[in-house]
Parts: structure tokens; sequence; C-alpha cells
């Protein structure tokens, strides 16, 4: 059995049996491989199993019905210990429970002439010998008051009237077993052909596997009557051989025959063919085989439960149960995995067997977001429509997204009409504001398709330029307007290059009074999250100069810093007026005391003449030389 894949809380597995089955033969629709099939999104379908579920049902009645003679082997099997005209002493415990007119049994009583009894150990095991005194088997003496020998209920020669109840008569005879394992008469000899009758048999034995086993007992080269040639002109010696057999689960009970001599022709010679039940007040017997004279080579019988159904069918799709029923219809609107379950509720619990199908949409847009799409550059006039197939081809997945066909149209019309199709698909042409455009999608299947709208906002935000800021001292973030915010604030090397530091959530109103040069980013973002940043450079200067140096190596004081003062010029006076030293736009820590050849000034006064950025500072240093 195939069985596709199933998720979901019911387990769905399949039982590889004879005796019942289920399966889902190929469906009306489009096929994709084994039990998967394609059909229109949102399409309802309808599923139908086929069943083999013959006899799945109550044991209250039976039919009988004459089927092709196959017997199971009728030696073999395990010997039963029983002579003449007698019930084997030990019960025979079945291999699994069988149900015999709507009751359950595990144990049955084998009686040397052919009749079987289902018992629980103690009822409806018959008598033991046809010639014990009263009250040996039966409590009352098996005069018709014995509740388990009743007063016959069908008449003189009715299948009922040898009180055999809650039994299998197959066939049911005055028949003798001679020597063998357990035997207990002389095997004889043939005396026209003078070779020894074969030994009788009655054997047991279980075939198959469950749930479908057979339990098979054999009366094999069993003599009629014990009587010779002369008793019936065709009556061989050892020649009555017949099988029961017992179906597991489906209850049935075949009857094989091999041969049977109806002679001779009086009261001794009728058999039976049937079923009895618990009181004799129910019994099927086969046609013409009903307590009659009767010779059958080769032939079977079968009785059939036939009361009220046992089976029923539940129907899960990805899981979930969706009800019952012969057959089930589902709307198809994403990849659904289709089961039937087939369940047995007999007078025993049996397993059950169950069979998946699986349906796909030709066009799956299930989860698809693709009715929105947001431009939020500024600069983008065109948007390519063809990164639209990639998201629905994702979304459906599998080799058959790869198949998928799409056109694109102004209008909603064109679309369904199939006119005016978009040909630069690549740079479809959009403005600021909302552009409406429709995608068709085609699938395998020739009627289906879907009419997507499309909508593509291009909806940019813009921080505006903020200039960069130069100051003494210290800075307070100003407000903003416009829905903008403080994103980041980043403290920079002395060259407002390399970030050194990232500084917490910057705010509205936040003091920034450490000299140095800092990024600060703006950001702005929209309901389609679209979002734009923009960073100034603020460069916190330091307004104060230092009043003297002594360039003596110790690290303190050794240079003319000026880093942060956003020196455009120095130049450096003696008290002559003359320019000893001078340094351009960059000037941070150039002058360690020496003029402009690079030679040591004489430690005393000079005067200074800065200019930065935002003003002029002029004002006078002391350079103090280490004395040695």
């Amino acid at each position: 059995m195939l069985l596709s894949y199933f998720e979901g809380s019911s387990q769905c597995v399949p039982v590889d049996v004879d005796c019942f089955d289920i399966t889902i033969p190929k469906q009306p629709y489009y096929e994709d491989g084994n039990d998967h099939y394609i059909v229109c999104v949102d399409k309802k379908v309808t599923v139908t199993p086929d069943l083999k579920v013959d006899y799945l049902n109550k044991t209250d009645r039976y039919t009988v019905e004459s089927i092709p003679y196959e017997p199971y082997p009728y030696r073999g099997g395990a010997e039963v210990a029983v002579t003449i005209d007698q019930r084997a002493a030990t019960d025979i415990d079945l291999p699994f429970e069988f149900c015999f007119f709507d009751k359950k049994f595990k144990k049955l009583s084998v009686h040397s002439n052919g009749v079987i009894n289902f018992t629980d150990g103690t009822n409806f095991k018959g008598a033991v010998s046809d010639t014990q005194p009263p009250g040996a088997n039966c409590p009352n003496g098996c005069n018709g008051t014995d509740p388990m020998n009743p007063i016959p209920k069908g008449g003189p020669g009715s299948l009922a009237s040898a009180g055999w109840l809650n039994s299998v008569l197959g066939v049911a005879f005055h028949y003798h077993i001679t020597t063998g394992p357990n035997g207990s008469s002389p095997a004889g000899t043939d005396p026209i052909t003078g070779k020894p009758y074969p030994y009788s048999s009655i054997n047991y034995a279980v075939y198959g596997t469950a749930p479908c086993r057979v339990f098979v007992i054999s009366l094999a080269n069993m003599p009629a009557y014990d009587l010779d040639r002369t008793a019936c002109a065709l009556l061989e010696k050892n020649s009555q051989t017949s099988q029961i057999v017992l179906h597991e689960t489906t209850n049935v009970i075949d009857i094989n025959i091999e041969r049977h001599d109806g002679c001779p022709y009086d009261d001794r010679g009728k058999g039976i063919v049937g079923i009895n039940n618990s009181t004799g007040t129910v019994a099927y017997a086969a046609p013409l085989r009903n307590a009659q004279h009767f010779d059958a080579r080769n032939e079977s019988w079968r009785f059939g439960p036939s009361g009220d159904p046992l089976w029923r069918l539940e129907w899960y799709a990805n899981g979930a149960y969706v009800g019952n029923g012969l057959t089930q219809d589902v709307t198809i609107s994403e990849q659904t995995v289709i089961c039937s379950k087939l369940i047995i509720d007999g007078c025993i619990k049996q397993e059950t067997d169950c069979y998946c199908v699986t349906f796909s949409p030709d066009i799956d847009l299930k989860d698809l977001d693709i009715e929105q799409q947001i431009v939020c550059d500024k600069d983008q006039n065109t948007f390519d429509l063809l990164t639209l197939n990639k998201i629905v081809i994702d979304n459906q997945g599998g080799a058959s997204a790869n198949l998928l066909k799409f056109f694109y149209y102004k209008t909603e019309d064109d679309a369904i009409n199939k006119q005016n199709r978009i040909t630069a698909a690549r740079d479809f042409p959009i403005e600021r504001g909302e552009n409406k455009v429709w995608m068709r999608i085609e699938g395998r299947l020739e009627e289906c398709f879907e009419i997507v709208p499309i909508k593509i906002l291009k909806v940019p935000v813009e921080v505006k330029v903020p200039k960069h800021v130069n100051l003494c001292s210290e800075y307070t973030l100003p407000p903003l307007t416009d829905e903008e915010f403080y994103y980041k604030l980043e403290r920079l090397d002395e060259d407002a290059n390399a970030v050194v530091e990232t500084l917490p959530q910057p705010k509205e109103g936040q003091l920034i009074n450490r000299v140095g040069f800092y990024r600060v980013s703006i950001k702005k973002t929209n309901e389609y999250e679209c979002e734009d940043v923009k960073s100034f450079i603020l460069f916190v200067e330091n307004c104060s100069y230092p009043k003297g140096i002594s360039p003596n190596g110790d690290g303190d004081n050794d240079v003319l810093d000026l880093t942060y003062n956003n020196v455009v010029e120095l130049k450096v006076f003696n008290r002559y007026g003359k320019v000893v030293f001078e340094h351009g736009k960059g000037y941070k820590r150039q002058w360690r005391g020496q003029d402009s050849n690079g030679n040591l000034l004489p430690s005393g006064t000079y005067f200074l003449n800065i200019k930065t950025k935002n003003y002029e500072y002029q004002d006078w240093i002391q350079l103090m030389n280490e004395i040695k």
C-alpha cells in the first residue's frame, strides 16, 4: 500500500493484510505523481475510496454460499487426542478471539464425528460419548432437560435435533477413527487391494499472520461406521475427509470437503454441513446438506457474517478530523493531505487501515504577502515587477513553482481579459505616492489563474540636512521638529574620522561640554518603515590657551597643545616683534619652543597670534627651558 505523507494528531498507519483493506484509487484530477493531485485553488474535491470489507459485519446473521474448493493441508497439524464417538478431553485454545453468534470465544471442543463446539471451558461442550450412562456428561442424562442439550427445536432430523449447540458441523456424521498417533481402532487392510488403510487424523493448525490468520481443524481419512465395502457399493473404508476453517477478524467459517459419502441410506447415513447457535433456535445449513444423504467431492461452503456493518470510515485533512461517510468533500485552499481511515468496531477490537492522498492548489497564494510593495528611495523612479515573480515562486515552493507564468497589466479588466499587457516589466515607472498594477498568475491547468492587485507605494522620508556646529566650551542638543529624533551620538578622534566612543541614547536638551569632535545622527521613520538618517559634526572647541610651556621632555607642558582649538593660523613673535615660528591650518602640537629652523629658542616671553575658524586670539606665553 502506498501511503502519502501525513501529519497530525490522528496517526495514519497502513496495514498490509488480505482480510480487509482500504485504498483510494486514481482520482479524476490532474495527477502530479503517485497519490498527488493538482486542482484550482478553493476547488471542492470529492474523494471516494475502494473498500475490501467483506464479512466485517455482526455475527447475529449469516449468509451461506458455495466457494471454490481451496483446502489447507489436511495433515501436519497438532493431533487431537480422541477415539471413537468421543469428544476430546482437552479443549483447544484458539490463537485469536472468535465471534460466533455475537459472542466471543477463545476455546473450542472437538468431537470425532466432525463437530466443534465454541465453549468457555464449561458450557457448550456436547456429549463425550453417545453410549455413556445417564449423567456421565449431561446433568440430566442428555434426556432433553439438560440446559446444554435442550429438547430439539427443529424437529426430528433437523440440524438442531442432535443437541449440538454453539457448534459448527462440518461434516457431522458417525465417524470412527483408526489407528494413528492417537487412534484406538485397528487400521485394517483393504481386502481387495491388500493395502493398509491410511490412518485417521484429527488435527489443527494455524496459517497466516495477524490480523488475518486462519485456524484449521482437519478430519482426514475418517471411516464411516467402520463398515466394509458391502455396506455401500462406493464406500471406501477410510474415505471421509473434511475441515473447518475459522478466519480471524472477519469471523468467517469455511467448511472444505474433500470426500463425504452419504451412506448407508438410513438415518445413520445422514450428514450435516452447518452452524447452530447456543440455544438451538437459529441454525444455518448448506443447501441439500441439512441432515440429508449426500455425496460430496471437492466442495466448499462459506458461512459469512451478514449482520449490520461493523466498520466505518473516518476522514482527516492535514491531521484534523473532518467527518465520516463513504466519501468526503474537501475544499482545497492549501496543500492538503486527505486520509481515509477504516475503523473496525466488531465484537472484537481489530486493527485499522488507512490511505492518504495529497491535493495541492495549482497556484498557492496562502500566506503570500505581496499586495503592497514599499519604495523608500526618493530617487527610485522605476520598479522591477519581475521581483514579484520570485516572491510567488518562493511562497509556492516545489517543482511546480517554476511552472507558473506571470503577466502584468495596468487595470483589473485588462488582467482578466489578457489585453494591453505591460511589456517593460523590469522598468515599470512609478511616482511618489500610490502606483497600481495587476498581476495575472497562470498555472498548469488551463482553467486556473489568479489575479493579484499590487499597490506600489513610493513613500520616502527625509531628515532636513543639519549644519555642522563649531563653538566654544559646550553645546545643548536643540529640539527637533517633523517627527525627527536624535538617533546616535558618537565621540570622534582628534581628526574627526574614527569613532572612539558611542555615548548613551541622546535626547533633546542634552548638554555636551567635553571638548572634541562629535557625530550627531538624526533619524526619521514613517508607518511603512521607511527611514532616513543624517548626521552633522559637532566640534566643541577649546577656547582657553596655555600661558607657558617647558619643553624639558617630562611630558608636562612640553608643547603648545592647541589640538581642539580649531587653529587656522599660528604665529609666534619675540619681544622685538619678529616672527620666530609660524604654522598654517591644522596646527595641533607642533611648537616645542623652536624657531622656524628647528633651533631651540631662549627662555623668555613670547607673543602669540592665533586665528581660529571663528575668531582671532592674541596673548603672551612664557617659554621656560630647563637650566642645566
